[in-house]
């Protein structure tokens, strides 16, 4: 059971995931049983992502989301 706000959990991981060579972002979601959790955004899934990104972040599921690469847009 997470002891800790979703967000908080979010804020305080960022930084260690986004070191991951291939991660491109973060952001929170939801299980298909709308369960929160936490979305780490790759450029592709692979084995190497599978073993380096935990499966839980203290008690919050994290799962896999493939976003390519992501790029500013440019200004208006």
């Amino acid at each position: 059971m997470p002891q800790r706000d979703i967000n908080a959990v979010l804020e305080s991981h960022t930084p260690e995931l986004m070191k991951i060579p291939g991660v491109t972002g973060t952001a929170i979601g939801a299980l298909d049983d709308g369960t929160p959790c936490i979305l780490v955004l790759v450029l592709e899934q692979n084995v190497e992502l599978d073993r380096k990104i935990p499966r839980t972040l203290e008690g919050y599921p994290v799962r896999l989301m493939v976003s390519g690469k992501i790029v500013p847009l440019k200004g208006q």
